[in-house]
């Protein structure tokens, strides 16, 4: 099953990211203008074009495709999608509208980041042609028809080209990674701090500008419908400074990235009352730790 309906008119679609599920999401948000919220990897897309499907959605009904960040689980599979929706029109923050029309800085930096074997399992993300987007500031309102709006709010801190979408008469907010990470059945959530722009500060002042919207449901990419909508802000805003301090420590002390995941695998096992983690997990904590020492080279 690729798609779960969470409302009336909002669906979540698993795209099975390298063959897992319940790792990597994507939401439809059904109506007179179909909207795709995220796209996952690229070599994910027929996941996504099977989960259209599945919520009875033609690729060419499809009216908005919201990448929320340029990061490869998010939008790696836009271009590609974009060639088979030919009505869709693609909403992204103006910062992050460079690296879709021009894909070729994000390929080479997330290669540096993940290696090549695993950008080969990821895919490289087809560019997508000017004209198809549309660039967003600050705050944008959509109508998304049958008296269901959209409010799309920057979201900087793990990213400074993301977004998050509020659905603001279905009272749900789509987070982007705003949030950290709880994968389904892990009773733990995992910040996600990535290389190369994260910044905590920024991170947890948009929890908190997040919160100020009162949404009733988070939509994860990471993943599924959240109704603890506090623990999740909460916990969030709790965790990302704690994880920079107990980095911060472990590689002030000489610890190699390794040895610091490592540690920080154990702090999310403790969290979670679990023998071990499933190892998409285990590469969540991984490129968190990145991230977190790649913020304290530029700023110690």
């Amino acid at each position: 099953m690729y798609a779960t309906k969470v409302s009336e008119r909002v669906y979540t679609l698993d795209t099975y990211a390298l063959g897992q599920p319940g790792a990597v999401g994507a939401y439809l948000i059904k109506g007179p203008n179909p909207t795709l919220v995220d796209c996952g990897y690229a070599t994910s897309y027929e996941n996504v074009l099977a989960g259209l499907a599945e919520a009875g959605v033609m690729p060419t009904d499809v009216r908005y495709l919201i990448p929320t960040h340029v990061h490869l689980d998010h939008a790696g599979a836009a271009g590609r999608l974009v060639k088979r929706m030919p009505n869709a029109e693609v909403i992204a923050h103006e910062r992050g509208v460079p690296h879709l029309v021009d894909p070729s800085r994000l390929i080479e930096s997330s290669t540096k980041v993940f290696g090549e074997m695993i950008m080969g399992l990821y895919g490289s993300p087809d560019p997508i042609p000017a004209e198809r987007i549309t660039p967003v500031g600050k705050e944008t309102s959509l109508e998304l028809g049958d008296g269901l709006s959209a409010t799309l709010i920057h979201s900087p801190g793990h990213a400074p080209h993301q977004i998050s979408v509020v659905l603001d008469q279905a009272g749900a907010m789509l987070t982007a990674d705003a949030v950290g990470i709880v994968y389904p059945g892990l009773r733990a959530l995992i910040p996600t701090t990535p290389p190369p722009s994260f910044n905590p500060t920024e991170l947890v002042a948009t929890i908190g500008s997040l919160r100020q919207t009162r949404p009733g449901q988070l939509l994860l990419p990471h993943f599924g419908a959240r109704e603890d909508v506090d623990w999740v802000f909460d916990r969030t805003a709790e965790l990302v400074p704690l994880w920079v301090e107990k980095v911060k420590g472990l590689w002030k002390g000489g610890k190699s990235l390794d040895e610091v995941s490592g540690v920080m695998e154990g702090e999310v096992l403790k969290d979670a009352g679990v023998a071990d983690l499933p190892i998409y997990a285990k590469l969540s904590v991984r490129t968190s730790v990145m991230g977190i020492m790649h913020h304290l080279s530029k700023n110690l």
